[in-house]
């Protein structure tokens, strides 16, 4: 033992003796042998698995769909006729996917609509809106997936509420003012659609396409009046008009640049109850 300690001790004093000016360097004690106990790489990666079996869990997204109505055929009482509604909608929906079956969502945008109609008399009546807010909120799921097909079956149930300022009045060419008219359209809708997916090979990159159609049941409340300040008697109004058909069909299309892309671009087309274009995309946060 005494030989050991004299042979560190000469060891020491020979490193000392011909370091000069040289830094000595640090040993450290045993117990670095010991401690961390936990590899900050490795906990990192557990970290990020953990993350991604999360995400895979719950998904946060985002959607951009500006609509496009060219038609919709309103129904109201008999003095009412050739009722219409057309215009366009921007809205910003936020949805939380969870499990990768169910969406609940909220809508947020602005619209700008126009109306159309005739009521006791054959003189055109047209209304047009400013832009204005637009909400509503709704949720999304799968019913089955028809397992190494590739096809799926959802359903989606949704509402919306658009309350609008009018810009311009008309009737029989005649131009009328009056700033107290209302102009509000409250919606809902429930759709089914059947979607596939089919992979396309391209030389840089595979792109997948998602066809969808279905069929929609809907109906709206349209909300719109005013008085003409030369005839204060007579109240001009839709008798809040439904839609003229509740059944409708869509047909549309989901492109994601790759399988693991965060983006997803789309088009669709509403048809029968109405005449619109939608086109869109979503993000994963």
């Amino acid at each position: 033992m005494k030989k050991l300690c004299i042979l560190y001790s000469l060891l020491i004093t020979a490193i000392f003796a011909n370091s000069g000016v040289a830094f000595a360097a640090t040993v450290g004690n045993s117990l670095d042998l010991d401690v961390p106990n936990v590899s900050a790489i490795l906990k990192q990666e557990a970290v990020s698995k953990a993350l991604d079996g999360y995400e895979q869990m719950i998904k946060i997204k985002a959607a951009l769909d500006m609509e496009f109505l060219f038609d919709k055929d309103l129904n109201g009482p008999n003095e009412v006729g050739g009722a219409e509604l057309s215009g366009e909608s921007y809205m910003v929906k936020l949805g939380v996917t969870i499990f990768d079956r169910v969406e609940p969502y909220i809508k947020i945008g602005a619209s700008r609509l126009d109306a159309k109609w005739r009521q006791n008399s054959a003189l055109d009546i047209e209304v047009a809106s400013d832009q204005g807010f637009a909400w509503g909120g709704g949720i999304k799921g799968i019913i089955w997936d028809f397992d190494g097909s590739g096809i799926r079956l959802t359903g989606d149930v949704q509402c919306r509420i658009t309350d609008l300022d009018v810009s311009d009045i008309e009737r029989g060419g005649t131009v009328i003012t009056d700033t107290g008219a209302d102009f509000k359209v409250d919606e809902w809708q429930a759709s089914i659609a059947m979607s596939k997916k089919y992979e396309l090979p391209l030389k840089w990159q595979n792109i997948y396409l998602v066809p969808y159609t279905g069929l929609t049941l809907s109906d709206s409340t349209v909300d719109i009046s005013f008085k003409n300040p030369d005839d204060t008697t007579q109240d001009w109004t839709l008798y809040d008009a439904n839609n003229d058909s509740m059944f409708g069909f869509f047909l549309g299309c989901d492109i994601m640049p790759t399988l693991s892309s965060s983006f997803i671009y789309s088009i669709e087309v509403r048809l029968i109850n109405e005449m619109a274009l939608t086109l869109g995309g979503a993000m994963k946060f």
